[in-house]
């Protein structure tokens, strides 16, 4: 009876584990354009499987989307490194101009924010879930001098405006310095599972390192350590710095020729260890590197061929094995390799270094070889993912699997939701009436909502299947912008932006 109620609790921990830290289960990417079909779209890992849908998120994502779900995968906040935007596709309070200077002057955020790789991240503050932290790399404010020159940190309160958060400190500098890197910032949990370690190159001769620690208490820092090789500026946007998911090695590929560096990490000082470059050709061209989730296996990927180290070999340079090379496979341009991102099926996305609408993947990461299962352009995307680069630290380091196996992915079967091909309205803006038509049939009993911009829902309308046209009084509502939501109970199936006058 003892046993049978352990495998009981087993079972439920388990499962509460894989339904926490869900903080990267959703990825934004695309763009708004046009507006009544927008190529805006997300990645979604949750209910056991990979899913891709068009999305409400108003924003165009080139290089930089940082982005953060809540515990149990529901978008909470996303960026392009110009503004920060809340759950419902709205600019956050106090979430414009993000990284002031010449980029905000000109016309580069109509695209986003043109950050290096692993430029933006989230991170959850160890002393108050409610409280966001956003660490981004920025240019110099003054177009004269176009080089990252501050690592910045903004601050969001999620309780405020009905859980729609709020941008209580922004563009706060934390470090100062005209040889930081355009990107390659990383972070790891600390040895005690709860504070972050974060980590912040520079390109100076000194192999300079600047480490933070973010603690209850707020964040310590910056502790230095000189370690390695130099590391060249104006290449370091196309590389990686990515810790293995167990946080105990860090590996950079850096663009430019500069090959492949490895370092050992301890945790609970923070220090890097046992510098290493890979006795391997030093490859010429953007890319990334990842590790397989057990951390057996480093992957780097230049924009042309894929390759696999074995960590666990005597001399890990010699293991390194092509795993693929380009085969020609093109779109408007070819589809290439490019940044690599661990997902939560434990499977590793190639980003291509071209704006196409393909990912690769990494299906069986843990195999040796060939036997990865490694698939180019075979993540078919509803459009073209506009070169933006995708990183999250691991966010359930030694307090929940790294990654669930069991989710499942389907090629070429994808359920795109055209969320705003599901509703059409008129007219808008309207301050009297609005006329509802949906745009194809229910199955089921529906709900509509009118949502203010507070997040509350100030009209619902129960539906019902074969209901199709219908009307809603709103002339008592207060001038501004609302979202019309439809829902089932499979979760959102339209979404449409309403203007009230």
């Amino acid at each position: 009876m003892k046993i049978i109620h352990a495998l009981i609790l087993l079972l439920i921990s388990t499962a509460s584990l894989h339904s926490q830290y869900k903080h990267d289960y959703i990825w934004t990417l695309g763009t708004p354009n046009p507006q009544n079909d927008p190529n805006n779209f997300v990645l979604d890992f949750n209910n056991g499987q990979v899913k891709i849908y068009k999305y409400l998120l108003n924003l165009n994502f080139r290089h930089v989307n940082p982005n953060f779900s809540d515990e149990s995968g529901n978008l909470f906040a996303y960026s392009n490194g110009c503004v920060i935007y809340n759950r419902l596709g709205y600019l956050m309070e106090n979430g414009d101009n993000l990284n002031p200077g010449f980029i905000q002057q000109g016309t580069w955020c109509e695209q986003g924010y043109p950050g290096g790789n692993q430029s933006h991240f989230f991170l959850q503050d160890p002393g108050n879930s409610k409280i966001l932290w956003l660490f981004h790399l920025s240019y110099s404010e003054s177009i004269n001098y176009p080089y990252a020159t501050f690592l910045r940190v903004s601050k969001i309160d999620i309780s405020l405006n009905n859980d729609l958060g709020k941008v209580i400190e922004k563009n706060t500098k934390i470090v100062i310095d005209s040889f930081l890197t355009f990107g390659e910032v990383s972070a790891c949990k600390h040895f005690n599972n709860e504070d972050w370690w974060i980590l912040s190159p520079t390109a100076r001769s000194d192999t300079l390192y600047r480490t933070f620690l973010l603690t209850k208490a707020g964040l310590i820092g910056p502790f230095e350590q000189r370690i390695g090789k130099q590391l060249d500026q104006v290449y370091s946007g196309g590389g990686a710095f990515k810790f293995n998911p167990q946080g105990t090695k860090l590996a950079r590929y850096g663009d430019g020729g500069q090959g492949v560096f490895l370092y050992d990490f301890d945790r609970q000082s923070g220090l890097l260890s046992n510098f290493m470059q890979l006795d391997t050709p030093k490859y010429v061209s953007l890319g990334g590197a990842e590790f397989s989730p057990s951390g057996r296996y480093l992957y780097v990927s230049t924009r042309r061929e894929l390759f696999q180290y074995d960590m666990d070999a005597p001399d890990i340079g010699k293991s390194v094995i092509r795993i693929d090379s380009l085969d020609g496979f093109k779109t408007w341009t070819t589809v290439t390799f490019g940044n690599m991102q661990l997902g939560p099926d434990c499977r590793i996305y190639v980003v291509p270094t071209t704006g196409v609408e393909y990912f690769g993947v990494i299906h069986k990461p843990e195999n040796r070889g060939m036997a990865c299962d490694f698939r180019p352009h075979s993540l078919k995307l509803p459009y073209y993912n506009q070169l933006t680069r995708i990183y999250y630290p691991n966010y359930r380091m030694e307090v929940a699997p790294v990654c669930d196996s069991t989710i499942s992915f389907t090629t070429g079967s994808f359920d795109f939701k055209p969320y705003l091909n599901t509703i059409s309205i008129y007219p808008n803006p309207t301050s009297d009436e609005l006329n509802i038509s949906l745009l194809g049939s229910l199955y089921q009993t529906s709900k509509l909502d009118l949502i203010n911009s507070f997040g509350y829902t100030v009209a619902s309308k129960d539906l019902k299947p074969g209901d199709i046209n219908f009307k809603m009084d709103v002339h008592a509502f207060a001038p501004g912008v609302y979202i019309l939501k439809l829902q089932d109970k499979s979760g959102m199936i339209g979404l449409e932006k309403v203007i009230i006058e």
